[in-house]
């Protein structure tokens, strides 16, 4: 009887939670969540922010390369003759001048910000169901606009993040057709990046930048910035 007793008390002692001390447990795990879901998310939005600005320096190394056995200028600068794009009939597309240099990049992947909708080409083939030039992909594979500027310098903008807001389209001497910018409607759009962006400078710098920062990147020059054309993917 003795024994029978120590056993029923022990049984007693170990017994589960009750229903209100689940759901004790469930709202202290709850608030844990609610607590910490905004630095997380927030970890994740500044990760994608590294990876496209990673990106952009990737993409300006290999225009550079690209650009260093033809006089220092552009594909968009080229003559189609002389193995550029310069009024290609593709022209106006983003993707066309950024598979020019598909050589000197590692992976069209490279080309697509992780914050960004869409699916990244796995290789710069025309195959529908991977390849960056195939029209499933191209500019919807595409994060970055591209620039041309009548003023050249180190501190020119050669690229950047897609969620820039440009006001109108005009014809221009490479691009063909492109999207110029007038002050001071240039901002960044909130699409990407929680209304901010990377910027791709002509010395190789990319800078993270909000909308005030990046007009002080982009100065004005005149009246508005009509020297300043440009070709969004989408």
């Amino acid at each position: 009887m003795k024994i029978r007793a120590n056993f029923d008390n022990c049984s007693r002692n170990e017994r589960g939670f009750t229903r209100l001390e689940l759901v004790a447990v469930l709202l202290a795990l709850l608030l844990v969540a609610l607590v910490a879901w905004p630095a997380l998310a927030g970890n994740r939005t500044r990760g994608d922010r590294i990876v496209c600005a990673n990106n952009l320096r990737q993409v300006g190394a290999a225009f550079f390369i690209w650009a260093n056995d033809r006089d220092d200028l552009m594909p968009f600068e080229v003559s189609i003759a002389n193995g550029g794009t310069r009024i290609h009939p593709l022209a106006p597309n983003a993707w066309l001048h950024f598979s020019w240099i598909s050589n000197e990049l590692r992976s069209p992947k490279i080309l697509f910000c992780p914050s960004d909708t869409g699916t990244p080409a796995r290789d710069f083939t025309g195959d529908p169901a991977r390849g960056y030039v195939h029209p499933n992909f191209a500019n919807r594979a595409t994060s970055y606009f591209l620039t041309h500027q009548r003023t050249q310098g180190p501190t020119a903008v050669l690229a950047g993040d897609r969620n820039f807001y440009s006001v109108e389209q005009i014809g221009c001497s490479f691009f063909g057709t492109a999207n110029r910018i007038t002050w001071p409607g240039f901002r960044w759009l909130p699409s990407l990046h929680e209304g901010e962006g990377n910027i791709l400078l002509a010395d190789g710098q990319v800078l993270q930048t909000d909308t005030a920062a990046l007009r002080v990147a982009i100065p004005r020059t005149g009246d508005d910035l009509g020297d300043i054309h440009f070709v969004m993917p989408r």
